[in-house]
């Protein structure tokens, strides 16, 4: 019988959102961590972001969050 880890295995995974964490926001062409375009965005309109290394502007980007997935791996293991 599989364990439940196991058949979660390849499935999306919801994750809660903790507001007051920053998480680090990636570009999608390059990787690399995005600046905020606008003072506005976020507040009167959608917050934009600015990628200095390949010039990409808009408002899509990635979440770093290995650093959360990690802290998790080790509580479940331990």
């Amino acid at each position: 019988m599989a364990s439940s880890q196991d058949s979660d295995e390849g499935m999306p995974r919801l994750v809660r959102r903790n507001p007051s964490k920053p998480v680090t926001k990636l570009c999608v062409n390059c990787l690399s961590p995005l600046t905020k375009g606008s003072e506005l965005g976020g507040w009167l309109v959608p917050q934009d972001y600015y990628c200095e290394k390949c010039g990409y502007k808009g408002y899509v980007y990635l979440e770093d969050r290995r650093g959360e997935d990690e802290a998790a791996r080790r509580v479940r293991d331990a």
